[in-house]
């Protein structure tokens, strides 16, 4: 984790980077758990003086102000921020330090849950799901009767191809009186397969 100190008017004392660095390495376990593994800490602090006085009455202390930005650089990005403000400066450290482990708590969390849904998403994607009892028990191969109308024309039944959506149909030339099969071709038109069989043959 690289860590910027800032100060307004004010400068951090090696005590107060040595606390920092400390309270922040102990959020590096929810970081890793959260994906993170490329981090920005930018800490600034600045004084202010108190708009109430002190509880005597006699003053207005100066309070600390602490901001402390967390910049996430890693898929899925974002940023935590979090202020604070206490008379005392370590106080005032602590508590920010504390809402920022408080928001990293909540961003790992959200971070194993979209994981467990996305992997779940995944598992049911690539697992097969089970063909149900009439699918399972259907026959590769299904026997059914030839049905041929009465004979007609090839005009006539490129005319009933085009009428019932089949992709062909058998039926008896009328002139011939041979069984022909009238279907669609790729491009769009039709074509004529003449198996040569009388039609008393297969009557």
């Amino acid at each position: 984790m690289n860590i910027e100190f800032r100060g307004k008017d004010i400068e951090f004392t090696e005590a107060m980077k040595s606390f920092i660095e400390g309270k922040l390495s102990r959020f590096n376990r929810y970081l890793r758990e959260a994906g993170e593994d490329q981090i920005e800490a930018i800490v600034t602090l600045s004084s202010v003086r108190s708009k109430h006085k002190d509880f005597a009455g006699e003053s207005h202390p100066t309070m600390y102000r602490v901001d402390l930005d967390i910049y996430l650089k890693t898929a899925g990005g974002g940023a935590i921020h979090a202020w604070e403000e206490d008379p005392d400066v370590f106080t005032a450290l602590d508590k920010v330090l504390d809402e920022v482990e408080r928001q990293l708590i909540k961003l790992k969390q959200r971070r194993l849950e979209l994981r467990r849904k996305s992997a779940k998403i995944k598992e049911e994607m690539h697992t097969p799901q089970p063909l149900p009892p009439e699918e399972r028990e259907r026959p590769l191969i299904v026997e059914e009767e030839l049905s041929i109308e009465k004979p007609m024309s090839v005009e006539d039944a490129i005319m009933e191809l085009k009428e019932s959506g089949a992709f062909f149909i058998p039926f008896v030339d009328m002139e011939t009186g041979e069984l022909r099969i009238a279907y669609r071709k790729k491009g769009g038109n039709y074509g004529i397969i003449n198996t040569k069989c009388k039609a008393g043959s297969f009557l």
